[in-house]
């Protein structure tokens, strides 16, 4: 009997029904496992089908022969060894089966002795062979881990970095800009009343000296009273414009801050999160919109900050209702799971947006929609956040519209277990 604690695999090829019924039996006695084949593409077959952990291969078959198995693909990246059998007069045919990958060799007629140690030899170098291609497979996934945590942590202070530069930008500007608003108010009043005091003074100059109207009209011209009066509504409307949409990109630009304080983190269930937002298409997207909503049977649950979360799904929401324009459509909404990974789709009905721009969708302040209205910070903050939790978003997007996927990894009490092993 052998010595291993898992019953050795063998496979026997050799054209010779003798001989390998010998072999087998011989084999069978010591413990082993053992299959037979009886030419070379037996052998490729028997070796698809399960790999053994030693192969016994004669090298002189009809059709193929033990080299042109050596030769073949699938043997190039193998873990189980080869014990060619040959005759004494092969020593050319040893010499190229070594060169071509075989690990020993035995000659016939053999020494059960011999071939025994040499079958338990073979087994020990495939064992080994198994063990460092585990643990190589295992330090290529833990670097693959560490790789990722990498990229994660830079991911996060990058975060950190551009939210400190608009949080400090928009405090910054923040307050001058109210004071700015608070004095074009003042200016409006004031302005208001200078035109009604020169209108006023106007009409008592007439009224005093009716030959003053020729000059009146040169000092109106001269000072183009008439032009101010016109222009100045005009440029105090597009001067609050202005200062308004400098608000709305600071009041953006200021929601960065969240990711930069302590928030909470903890266990969220998306389908509990997730449906009051879907609830919300109704009153953004234009009426008549088909909202189509799929959940799981069961639960789904991530870490992190409700309030960055939210922040980040009611962007992505408003976006998709956004693409519809005035025209009714469809926005669907789903969760799921796969591997690791919690799953939200967002997809629209909209005209879609031109290959070209996809990959601007998250550079700050590029919008596909009206300058006047819209930022082109949304998309950006969304995705600064999701990233901040480990996820990313993926867009895809033609003529019949555009899908929004969120991916976050799930949290600890939802992981496979391979991952917890």
């Amino acid at each position: 009997m052998n010595d291993f604690c898992e019953q050795p695999k063998i496979l026997v090829v050799d054209d010779s029904a003798a001989i390998r019924c010998y072999v087998t039996s011989l084999l069978a006695t010591a413990g082993y496992r053992v299959r037979e084949a009886v030419d070379g593409a037996g052998a490729l077959a028997a070796l698809q089908a399960e790999q053994p952990d030693v192969v016994l291969l004669d090298v002189e078959m009809p059709g193929l022969s033990g080299l042109d198995v050596l030769r073949t693909p699938a043997l190039h990246n193998r873990i189980y060894s080869v014990i060619l059998f040959t005759t004494q007069s092969a020593q050319d045919q040893i010499a190229l089966g070594l060169d071509l990958g075989a690990d020993d060799y035995v000659i016939k007629p053999f020494h059960e002795v011999d071939l025994l140690a040499r079958i338990r030899a073979a087994v020990r170098s495939t064992r080994q062979k198994g063990a460092l291609a585990r643990a190589r497979q295992e330090m290529e996934q833990t670097l693959a881990k560490l790789q990722k945590t990498q990229r994660k942590l830079v991911e996060q202070e990058k975060v950190g970095a551009v939210a400190r530069l608009a949080a400090g930008a928009a405090h910054y500007i923040n307050n001058p800009l109210g004071f700015v608003m608070s004095n074009l108010s003042t200016l409006e009043r004031y302005a208001l009343a200078l035109q009604t005091h020169a209108a006023d003074l106007t009409e008592l100059l007439r009224t005093a000296d009716p030959d003053s109207e020729e000059r009146i009209a040169e000092l109106e011209k001269k000072h183009r009273l008439r032009q101010i009066t016109l222009d100045l509504p005009a440029l105090l409307q597009e001067t609050r414009e202005g200062g308004g949409r400098i608000a709305l990109i600071v009041q953006q630009m200021a929601q960065l801050e969240l990711g930069l304080a302590n928030q909470g983190v903890q266990e969220l269930e998306l389908v509990g999160l997730m449906k009051p937002l879907v609830d919300m298409i109704t009153v953004l997207a234009p009426p008549g919109t088909e909202v189509r909503w799929s959940q799981p049977e069961g639960p789904i649950f991530v870490e992190g900050s409700l309030t960055l979360l939210n922040t980040a799904l009611v962007a992505l929401l408003k976006n998709a209702c956004e693409a519809l324009g005035s025209v009714p459509g469809t926005i669907s909404v789903s969760i799921g799971s796969q591997q690791e990974l919690a799953e939200i789709t967002i997809s629209d009905s909209g005209p879609g947006i031109p290959q070209d721009q996809i990959s601007s969708l998250f550079d700050p302040f590029f919008t596909t929609k009206s300058p006047d209205s819209h930022v082109g910070l949304g998309l950006t903050i969304a995705q600064r956040f999701i990233a901040g939790h480990g996820g990313r978003i993926l867009v895809s997007s033609d003529t019949s519209g555009t899908c929004v996927r969120v991916e976050i990894p799930l949290a600890p009490s939802q992981a496979p277990l391979s991952r917890l092993v």
